[in-house]
């Protein structure tokens, strides 16, 4: 505290206070931004080979945190000021400025999250474009391919059965006096 007294607090402190914590959220928001643009670019890859899955959602739950903070400190920061216009610490003009650079720094995080709402937009319009040409992919190779063969019948005995019928008829030959089918004993 000042040596003003417990109640009241130096002028120059609280701008300086003020605008320290206003740079600071400024900084962070233009780092922010970098994140998100960093994020656009590894939300615009369409490989369905060479997709950053792990990356994405590492940045982007760092820029959610981020953003959330930035918040709180943008909040915090709105408080600190109306603390300081009640307290009659402001002059008309540095109320102005101070609400001006509030504002500033409001509509820049309100932009800020709006281009992450618009990466993650199109980071989902990706995955359904690649999940529907992998179905694509998928059903017309199964269709069209040149090596598939079709399924045996059912009414073909297996070529190890022992039966000496026509195909049609599945039943067993008969076994040999001594209970024994004479090509299986072992010599």
């Amino acid at each position: 505290m000042s040596h003003l007294g417990p109640n009241l607090r130096d002028p120059a402190s609280s701008g300086s206070e003020f605008n320290k914590k206003a740079s600071r959220i400024g900084l962070g928001i233009q780092e922010s931004s970098q994140k998100i643009s960093g994020l656009t670019q590894l939300a615009k890859r369409s490989s369905m080979f060479d997709d950053p899955i792990m990356e994405i959602q590492e940045l982007t739950a760092l820029v959610k945190n981020d953003i959330t903070a930035l918040n709180v400190a943008l909040t915090d920061l709105q408080n600190i000021q109306r603390m300081e216009i009640a307290d009659g610490i402001y002059s008309q003009d540095k109320v102005v400025h101070s609400t001006a650079v509030c504002d500033d720094l409001k509509s820049k995080l309100m932009r800020a999250t709006k281009q992450l709402q618009d990466v993650l937009t199109t980071r989902t319009e990706n995955i359904k474009a690649h999940e529907n040409r992998k179905q694509i992919f998928s059903t017309n190779a199964s269709r069209d391919n040149p090596f598939r063969q079709p399924a045996k019948s059912v009414t073909e005995p297996a070529p190890w059965s022992t039966t000496t019928s026509a195909p049609g008829n599945l039943q067993p030959s008969p076994l040999p006096s001594n209970e024994v089918q004479a090509g299986s004993q072992l010599r």
